[in-house]
């Protein structure tokens, strides 16, 4: 009798071949979805960089070289418009001469004088700022001048003494940086009946320096010119 031939599949080298060649593409399947540390794949890490990519690189890096010069400018700013707080202090020694802004917190004295032995001849000029009002001094090499409560800046660092609402009060303005110059009506608001008027040529506190001063008891008309400064107590201009 003729022997029969096994069918082709039955084979057992047969079955060898398709189990090496099923774990073959096993393995270039996983080999295709490994994923780098930084989250891309292969094929990801190994696409071409495009020119729109490179560009937006580059603004990034540019905006953090930004905000590292920005964070250095703000700390210099910072330390630039610091308050002088209530104090005594000699003028070229503690703090450079120069035009300040003081600045109250209800009642503020202010004191320059020629040397520091406490005697009423030494003073200079003194004020009492009241109302939260502000002053603008004038303080020169070798004086002292004193301060209690309120705060103080140069002028360059100082605030914006413009009221938001045009009503200038109690305080001292610089024409032509606080106040224009020109005519304005000034009204008594002091419940004293009495308020005081001044105009001066600068911001030095001495009697020389003062162009009209008057003790104000009805409502009255101030004009006034450029670089000139405009003192109320106990008045207000609505501008």
């Amino acid at each position: 009798m003729e022997k029969v031939k096994k069918p082709f599949y039955k084979k057992w080298w047969v079955w060898l071949i398709a189990v090496i060649f099923v774990v073959a593409v096993a393995s270039s399947g996983d080999d295709s979805e490994v994923v780098k540390e930084d989250g891309q794949s292969k094929a990801e890490a190994s696409a071409p960089v495009t020119d729109k990519e490179k560009d937006d690189t580059k603004v990034d890096e540019a905006k953090e070289n930004e905000t590292d010069a920005n964070d250095g400018v703000e700390e210099e700013e910072v330390a630039t418009t610091s308050a002088i707080k209530a104090g005594t202090y000699k003028v070229g020694a503690d703090l450079p001469a120069g035009e300040y802004l003081v600045f109250s917190n209800g009642h503020t004295y202010i004191e320059s004088a020629k040397d520091s032995s406490g005697n009423l001849d030494s003073i200079i000029f003194n004020d009492n700022l009241m109302n939260n009002a502000h002053a603008y001094v004038t303080l020169n090499e070798g004086e002292y001048f004193k301060m209690t409560g309120g705060e103080m800046y140069p002028v360059e660092d100082a605030k914006s003494v413009i009221p938001e609402d045009g009503l200038y009060q109690d305080g001292m303005y610089k024409v032509g940086k606080d106040i224009s110059a020109g005519e304005y009506k000034v009204i008594l608001t002091s419940d004293l009946g009495m308020g005081y008027l001044e105009v001066s040529a600068d911001s030095s506190h001495q009697l020389g320096s003062i162009i009209t001063n008057d003790n104000v008891q009805a409502d009255t008309y101030i004009t006034v010119k450029e670089n000139q400064y405009l003192k109320l107590q106990g008045l207000e201009i609505q501008k």
